[in-house]
C-alpha cells in the first residue's frame, strides 16, 4: 500500500533523496512536559516567521500591481498611437527602460531571511523517535483507559469537560494509519471514518491543496481497514468509489477481484495483538480501601514534627505503606522544580518502562534539596548519614512507570519515599498490585513504603490529564 508507506515515511521524518538534517535522536518532547514548552515556542517562532514572510510577499505584490497599473494606463493612452507618433516614443521608452526593471522584479528572491529561519527551525522539529513515542503514548492512553475515538476527536477525555478544540482530518488519519500499520483494523476503521467525516464537513478546497494526502488516499485506507475486518462488501464500496474518481487506479483494479473472492471464501481472521494489558488491568481495577486496623492520625515523633505535626494515613500494614499530607509547601515545590529543570535527562535503561525525564540532585547542590532530604529523613527516621541524593521526575504525554514484575531490582533498598509535586487531574495514580492499593497524587504529600523482603513492585498509571512531577528518594 504505497500511500501508507509514503505517509509513515514522511511522519517519521525518514531521510529522503539523501537529504540529511542535523538533529539529535530525540528532543524528549513526549516524555517530559517541560520539553513540550519549547514546542510552543517553536510554533510561535514559526507563526511569526510566516507572518513576516507574508509581509514580504505583500510588499512585492504591491510593486507588481503598481507595474500592472502603469502598463495598463499606458496601453489605454496608446491604443491609437499611429494617429499621433509622439505616443510611439512613450511605448518605446517604456519597453526599453521599464521592462528590464520588471524582469528584475520577477526574478527577485523573496523571503530569503524567512526561508533561512524556517530551515533552521526544521532542525529543531520533533524527530522520528519523538513521533514514534507520541504514537505509542496515544495508543497507550486509548487502550488503558478505553477511550472512545469520537470523544477523543471532539476534545472530550472524560465525561466532565471539553479540553481542546475538535481534531482535524489529518490527526484522525494519522492515528488510523498507525492502527492500520499495526493491523488493529477495528481502531483503524474508527479513526479513518472520523477522518472522512472531518474531510467532508470541514476541509476547504484551499486547505486540500497543501495536504500530503487526498480523498482517494483516504478511500484506499478504508478499503484496507475493512478488508482486514472481513467487511468485504464495505471494502468493495470504497474501492468502487475510488475507481469512479480514478478509473486507472492500478492497486484498486487488482483489489476488486480479490475482494470478490474473499467475500465468497472468507478466511479466518487473525485477532489483533493486545497491548498494555497488564497496565490496563491494574489501572482500571477499583481497589477497596481496607478498614479496621488502619488509622489516620497526626504524628509528632521527632523534634521537628512536635513543632509542626503532620497528618499521616496508614494505607497498608502488611508492607507498611503510609502517606503524609502537607509535607512540602508550594514555595518549596516551585524551587525544587526550578533547580531540577537543567538536570532533567532521559534515563536510557528505564526508557522501556518509564516515560519520563529524571534529574538527580545532591544535598550539596542547593539548599532546597538539602532541606527536602533532611525533611524526608526526619519524618521517616532513617539515618541522616544515609543517601544524600534525590530524584526529581517529570512526566510527559501518557507519562507512566510500568516495570516488569519478573525483573530483579537493581539494588535492594529498605524503603522509598515519593513526594507528589503536582495534582494530576486524571491518571498518574501509584498502584501496588500485590497489596490491592491505589494512591491518587496529592500535591505536597509524601508516600512512604517499606521493602522488607524484596523490592515492592509499584506501577504508575498513564497521565491522561494534567501535569505530573514527583520527587523520589531511596532510603537505606
Amino acid at each position: 500500500m504505497l500511500f501508507l508507506c509514503v505517509v509513515v515515511t514522511a511522519c517519521l521524518g525518514l531521510q529522503v533523496k539523501g537529504e540529511v538534517v542535523s538533529a539529535p535522536d530525540s528532543y524528549d518532547f513526549v516524555i517530559s512536559s517541560e520539553a513540550q514548552l519549547s514546542l510552543l515556542k517553536l510554533r510561535e517562532t514559526q507563526v511569526n516567521n510566516l507572518q513576516s514572510y507574508k509581509k514580504v510577499l505583500q510588499m512585492h505584490l504591491q510593486k507588481i500591481r503598481r507595474v500592472i497599473r502603469q502598463s495598463t494606463d499606458l496601453l489605454k493612452q496608446t491604443t491609437n498611437f499611429h494617429r499621433n507618433l509622439i505616443f510611439g516614443y512613450k511605448v518605446l521608452r517604456h519597453i526599453h527602460n521599464d521592462w528590464p526593471q520588471y524582469f528584475r522584479l520577477l526574478k527577485k528572491d523573496l523571503g530569503i531571511e524567512q526561508i533561512g529561519i524556517s530551515q533552521k527551525l526544521l532542525t529543531q522539529q520533533p524527530t522520528s523517535v519523538d513521533f514514534e513515542e507520541l504514537m505509542g503514548a496515544m495508543r497507550r492512553l486509548q487502550t488503558v483507559y478505553d477511550l472512545d475515538s469520537y470523544a477523543m476527536a471532539e476534545g472530550f477525555i472524560d465525561d466532565k469537560d471539553k479540553n481542546i478544540r475538535n481534531w482535524s482530518a489529518d490527526e484522525c488519519l494519522i492515528l488510523g494509519l498507525m492502527y492500520l500499520f499495526l493491523r488493529n483494523y477495528n481502531q483503524s476503521e474508527h479513526w479513518l471514518q472520523l477522518a472522512l467525516v472531518y474531510y467532508e464537513n470541514y476541509l476547504s478546497p484551499e486547505e486540500l491543496k497543501i495536504k500530503l494526502w487526498n480523498y482517494p488516499n483516504l478511500l484506499e485506507s478504508l478499503v484496507e481497514a475493512n478488508k482486514g475486518l472481513g467487511r468485504y462488501l464495505e471494502a468493495k464500496k470504497y474501492a468502487n468509489e475510488l475507481l469512479s474518481i480514478n478509473p486507472n487506479h492500478t492497486y484498486m483494479l487488482t483489489q476488486l477481484p480479490k475482494l470478490k473472492y474473499l467475500q465468497s471464501n472468507p478466511p479466518k481472521l487473525a485477532k489483533p495483538k493486545k497491548e498494555f494489558q497488564l497496565q490496563k488491568a491494574i489501572c482500571s481495577k477499583r481497589y477497596r480501601r481496607k478498614s479496621g486496623v488502619l488509622v489516620c492520625r497526626y504524628v509528632d515523633w521527632t523534634p521537628f514534627l512536635k513543632l509542626a505535626p503532620l497528618k499521616m494515613e496508614e494505607l497498608s500494614m502488611e508492607t507498611h505503606i503510609s502517606i503524609f499530607y502537607g509535607v512540602l509547601r508550594q514555595k518549596d515545590i516551585d524551587e525544587l522544580k526550578n533547580v531540577s529543570r537543567p538536570k532533567l535527562q532521559r534515563i536510557e535503561h528505564l526508557s522501556g518502562n518509564c516515560s519520563c525525564k529524571i534529574g538527580n540532585l545532591s544535598s550539596s547542590s542547593h539548599d532546597v534539596v538539602r532541606k527536602v532530604n533532611e525533611l524526608i529523613l526526619d519524618i521517616t527516621g532513617f539515618p541522616s548519614k544515609g543517601n544524600q541524593m534525590l530524584e526529581v521526575i517529570n512526566y510527559g504525554i501518557a507519562g507512566n512507570y510500568n516495570p516488569d514484575d519478573t525483573a530483579r531490582p537493581r539494588k535492594q533498598n529498605k524503603a522509598n519515599a515519593l513526594i507528589f509535586l503536582d495534582n494530576a487531574e486524571r491518571g498518574g495514580e501509584i498502584v501496588f498490585p500485590s497489596r490491592h492499593l491505589k494512591v491518587r497524587p496529592r500535591k505536597g504529600s509524601m508516600l512512604v513504603w517499606m521493602n522488607l523482603e524484596r523490592s515492592v513492585i509499584y506501577h504508575q498509571c498513564p497521565i491522561l490529564k494534567g501535569n505530573m512531577w514527583v520527587a523520589n528518594k531511596v532510603l537505606n
